[in-house]
């Protein structure tokens, strides 16, 4: 079954792109798509509402699809300040987000077995994380706030990632709407199905990556073919592993392991749940530079090695001008200009957006003044595929 993932256009495409990458790294009969968005450019235009606290922000209403809320509200004081109200934000209706829905449907005649999820920023009109149409084949899920709830620390692309797959579990799990909402657990189990008074239980239920009996039941029941179950409980336990890492490594101080694939030397933080160091040609060209040389390069001897900058440069580059590609690489390693250090300051601070300031140290280009700058990560966590 393919599951198209449609990007809304106020949703970044780095979120967008990490999202569905942590996806569509687990193989099984699960397709994830990527959208061609420019078909949701034109969307209909949302409402403009003013939420004036926090309690009123944090409250879901009811539609008429159930007959209660489906997912989680919140209510932990230690997060109070993570929005300041009141608090101005755009809403859709859920018929608006399911038309988006639609729109792509009709333009790329996709087949009504497919299942399509909009990821979007814009709020909707109950103040759900996420929500599915009565065709059951129609999903969206918001993709903003949630550093309001969780911290400035959360990895987005592990809720966002976390909730695509347990709607895609609940398509197969159920076969209405209200079977939904009828088989919601109250009172947390740990479970995926868990009806979570305040969203910390979201956390919990990322972290155990589980499903109780009852709810397992519900697969045999509907006979969900047993390679689909193993490919929904592969994504939540990789979802669950790559949050219990990161939440460890900044007890133990613990890098991950860094992964550069292929002949455009794609660069991935493997434990991260394979997010991607996305660098320009450039960045890329003398970060690899330097995780070669483990020892460092002072930025004034950079003109020794500028035939192997030019050659990293001139894999990852478009440019079929061989005259601007050597002066890209004349300005990089000039030590009378001061490209090389816009060029590593570029690197280091999507590294930190990456990885965070914990981990920011094992893998930014460093150094003193006048001094090696170098990678303090261990070379024998860094593989190389090809």
């Amino acid at each position: 079954m393919n599951i198209h993932l449609l990007r809304s256009p106020e949703l970044k495409v780095e979120t967008y792109r990490n999202v569905l990458h942590l996806l569509q790294q687990f193989r099984g009969p699960l397709n994830f798509i990527e959208c061609e968005e420019e078909i949701l450019q034109n969307g209909p235009n949302g409402e403009e509402i003013e939420w004036e606290s926090k309690e009123d922000f944090e409250k879901l209403k009811k539609v008429r699809f159930f007959s209660e809320p489906q997912l989680c509200s919140i209510d932990d004081e230690r997060l109070v300040n993570r929005i300041v109200f009141p608090h101005k934000e755009v809403l859709k209706t859920w018929e608006q987000l399911f038309a988006e829905c639609d729109k792509y449907r009709n333009q790329k005649r996709i087949s009504e077995n497919d299942i399509v999820v909009l990821l979007t920023d814009i709020g909707n009109k109950p103040n759900w994380f996420g929500g599915i149409s009565p065709s059951m084949k129609n999903y969206f899920v918001q993709t903003s706030n949630w550093q309001h709830y969780f911290g400035s620390s959360i990895d987005i692309r592990f809720p966002i990632a976390y909730e695509v797959i347990v709607w895609s579990m609940r398509y197969f799990m159920f076969s209405t709407n209200e079977a939904i909402m009828n088989n919601i657990h109250k009172t947390p189990k740990g479970c995926v199905m868990d009806f979570c008074q305040d969203k910390s239980q979201i956390i919990l239920k990322m972290r155990t990556a589980d499903v109780c009996d009852s709810c397992m039941n519900h697969f045999i029941e509907r006979d969900v073919p047993k390679l689909y179950s193993r490919q929904f409980f592969e994504i939540l336990e990789g979802i669950r592993g790559a949050m219990t890492f990161r939440g460890r490594s900044k007890l133990f101080h613990q890098p991950s392991r860094l992964e550069i694939k292929g002949y455009t030397k794609k660069i991935f933080f493997t434990d991260l749940g394979g997010l991607e160091l996305r660098l320009n040609p450039k960045e890329k060209a003398l970060f690899l530079l330097f995780l070669k040389y483990n020892d460092g390069i002072s930025l004034n001897e950079l003109q020794d090695y500028k035939e192997e900058l030019k050659q990293l440069y001139a894999n990852f580059c478009n440019q079929s001008n061989p005259a601007t590609l050597q002066k890209a690489i004349d300005l990089l390693v000039n030590p009378l200009e001061n490209d090389a250090n816009i060029v590593l300051s570029r690197i280091n601070k999507k590294i930190k957006e990456a990885v965070g300031e914990t981990l920011l140290d094992f893998y930014c280009i460093n150094g003193e003044r006048g001094e090696k700058k170098l990678i303090k990560l261990e070379r024998e966590l860094v593989n190389h595929k090809s």
